[in-house]
Protein backbone atom coordinates (compact mmCIF):
# COMPACT_ATOMS: atom_id res chain seq x y z
CA UNK A 1 0.00 0.00 0.00
CA UNK A 2 1.22 3.51 -0.80
CA UNK A 3 2.24 5.89 1.97
CA UNK A 4 0.54 8.72 0.05
CA UNK A 5 -2.57 9.86 1.99
CA UNK A 6 -5.92 9.28 0.30
CA UNK A 7 -7.45 12.33 2.03
CA UNK A 8 -5.47 15.49 2.70
CA UNK A 9 -5.74 19.27 2.93
CA UNK A 10 -4.19 21.32 0.13
CA UNK A 11 -3.58 25.06 0.78
CA UNK A 12 -4.86 27.34 -1.97
CA UNK A 13 -3.76 30.87 -2.85
CA UNK A 14 -5.67 33.53 -1.00
CA UNK A 15 -8.05 32.59 1.76
CA UNK A 16 -8.90 29.00 0.96
CA UNK A 17 -7.98 25.37 0.92
CA UNK A 18 -8.96 22.16 -0.78
CA UNK A 19 -9.88 18.82 0.72
CA UNK A 20 -8.35 16.36 -1.73
CA UNK A 21 -10.05 12.96 -1.63
CA UNK A 22 -8.66 10.14 -3.76
CA UNK A 23 -10.48 6.98 -4.77
CA UNK A 24 -10.17 4.40 -2.03
CA UNK A 25 -10.28 6.85 0.89
CA UNK A 26 -12.35 5.47 3.73
CA UNK A 27 -14.99 7.52 5.54
CA UNK A 28 -12.78 7.39 8.65
CA UNK A 29 -9.83 8.90 6.74
CA UNK A 30 -12.03 11.66 5.31
CA UNK A 31 -13.61 12.40 8.71
CA UNK A 32 -10.22 12.52 10.42
CA UNK A 33 -8.91 15.12 7.96
CA UNK A 34 -12.18 17.09 7.85
CA UNK A 35 -12.34 17.28 11.66
CA UNK A 36 -9.19 19.41 11.71
CA UNK A 37 -10.36 21.94 9.14
CA UNK A 38 -10.95 25.58 10.15
CA UNK A 39 -14.45 27.10 9.78
CA UNK A 40 -15.09 27.72 6.10
CA UNK A 41 -17.71 27.76 3.36
CA UNK A 42 -17.81 25.14 0.61
CA UNK A 43 -17.55 26.95 -2.73
CA UNK A 44 -16.86 24.40 -5.47
CA UNK A 45 -15.20 21.15 -6.42
CA UNK A 46 -12.75 20.02 -9.07
CA UNK A 47 -12.17 16.58 -10.53
CA UNK A 48 -8.88 14.77 -10.20
CA UNK A 49 -7.63 11.64 -11.87
CA UNK A 50 -8.89 9.17 -9.33
CA UNK A 51 -10.71 11.53 -7.00
CA UNK A 52 -11.97 15.03 -6.35
CA UNK A 53 -10.99 18.19 -4.49
CA UNK A 54 -13.60 20.04 -2.45
CA UNK A 55 -12.79 23.77 -2.40
CA UNK A 56 -13.42 25.90 0.68
CA UNK A 57 -13.01 29.60 1.53
CA UNK A 58 -12.16 30.51 5.11
CA UNK A 59 -14.42 32.92 6.94
CA UNK A 60 -12.83 36.38 7.36
CA UNK A 61 -11.41 37.19 10.78
CA UNK A 62 -14.20 38.26 13.13
CA UNK A 63 -16.98 36.44 11.24
CA UNK A 64 -18.44 33.75 13.51
CA UNK A 65 -18.73 30.17 12.34
CA UNK A 66 -22.42 29.77 11.37
CA UNK A 67 -22.35 26.05 12.20
CA UNK A 68 -21.18 26.67 15.78
CA UNK A 69 -23.93 26.44 18.42
CA UNK A 70 -25.08 29.78 19.78
CA UNK A 71 -24.68 29.62 23.55
CA UNK A 72 -24.62 33.35 24.27
CA UNK A 73 -28.33 34.29 24.20
CA UNK A 74 -30.21 31.47 25.94
CA UNK A 75 -31.16 33.48 29.04
CA UNK A 76 -32.94 36.40 27.34
CA UNK A 77 -35.14 35.62 24.30
CA UNK A 78 -35.20 39.33 23.39
CA UNK A 79 -31.40 39.66 23.43
CA UNK A 80 -29.47 40.86 20.41
CA UNK A 81 -29.47 38.12 17.74
CA UNK A 82 -26.76 39.55 15.48
CA UNK A 83 -23.41 37.99 16.31
CA UNK A 84 -20.55 40.23 17.34
CA UNK A 85 -17.85 40.64 14.73
CA UNK A 86 -16.87 42.62 11.70
CA UNK A 87 -19.52 44.93 10.25
CA UNK A 88 -18.84 46.80 7.02
CA UNK A 89 -18.80 50.60 7.20
CA UNK A 90 -21.19 51.83 4.50
CA UNK A 91 -21.20 55.48 5.55
CA UNK A 92 -21.17 57.68 2.46
CA UNK A 93 -21.82 54.80 0.04
CA UNK A 94 -24.68 55.63 -2.31
CA UNK A 95 -27.53 53.19 -2.78
CA UNK A 96 -27.54 52.61 -6.51
CA UNK A 97 -30.61 50.39 -6.39
CA UNK A 98 -30.94 47.02 -8.04
CA UNK A 99 -28.88 46.05 -11.06
CA UNK A 100 -30.64 44.84 -14.22
CA UNK A 101 -29.38 41.33 -13.38
CA UNK A 102 -30.93 41.45 -9.89
CA UNK A 103 -34.24 42.64 -11.33
CA UNK A 104 -34.12 39.84 -13.92
CA UNK A 105 -33.48 37.20 -11.25
CA UNK A 106 -36.44 38.51 -9.25
CA UNK A 107 -38.66 38.43 -12.33
CA UNK A 108 -37.72 34.84 -13.14
CA UNK A 109 -38.09 33.60 -9.56
CA UNK A 110 -41.55 35.11 -9.22
CA UNK A 111 -42.73 33.95 -12.66
CA UNK A 112 -44.35 30.88 -11.07
CA UNK A 113 -46.49 30.23 -8.01
CA UNK A 114 -44.91 26.78 -7.53
CA UNK A 115 -41.98 26.93 -5.05
CA UNK A 116 -40.41 23.77 -6.50
CA UNK A 117 -40.30 25.29 -9.97
CA UNK A 118 -38.91 28.53 -8.51
CA UNK A 119 -36.13 26.56 -6.79
CA UNK A 120 -35.33 24.76 -10.05
CA UNK A 121 -35.23 28.09 -11.93
CA UNK A 122 -32.87 29.46 -9.28
CA UNK A 123 -30.57 26.46 -9.66
CA UNK A 124 -30.48 26.86 -13.43
CA UNK A 125 -29.91 30.62 -13.64
CA UNK A 126 -26.99 30.49 -11.19
CA UNK A 127 -24.89 28.95 -13.96
CA UNK A 128 -25.95 31.28 -16.73
CA UNK A 129 -24.29 34.39 -18.06
CA UNK A 130 -25.91 37.50 -16.49
CA UNK A 131 -26.77 38.89 -19.95
CA UNK A 132 -28.62 35.66 -20.79
CA UNK A 133 -30.60 35.92 -17.53
CA UNK A 134 -31.55 39.52 -18.38
CA UNK A 135 -32.61 38.51 -21.90
CA UNK A 136 -34.71 35.61 -20.60
CA UNK A 137 -36.44 37.81 -18.02
CA UNK A 138 -37.24 40.41 -20.69
CA UNK A 139 -39.51 37.89 -22.44
CA UNK A 140 -41.12 36.58 -19.24
CA UNK A 141 -44.47 37.99 -18.24
CA UNK A 142 -45.77 37.83 -14.65
CA UNK A 143 -48.65 35.39 -13.98
CA UNK A 144 -52.02 36.87 -14.89
CA UNK A 145 -50.48 39.65 -16.97
CA UNK A 146 -52.32 40.33 -20.19
CA UNK A 147 -49.77 42.89 -21.31
CA UNK A 148 -48.23 42.97 -24.76
CA UNK A 149 -44.55 42.13 -25.18
CA UNK A 150 -42.41 45.19 -25.80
Amino acid sequence: MSSWPLARVVPLPGNGYGLEILTGATPAEIATVAAGLPPAAFIDHTSLDGGTTLLFRRFPRGVPDPSAPDTTHHADPDAQTVADGWTPDVTGMPDRGLTPYQVAVGTLLTATDDPAIGARIFGLIQREDPNAVIALASITRPPGCHCQPQ
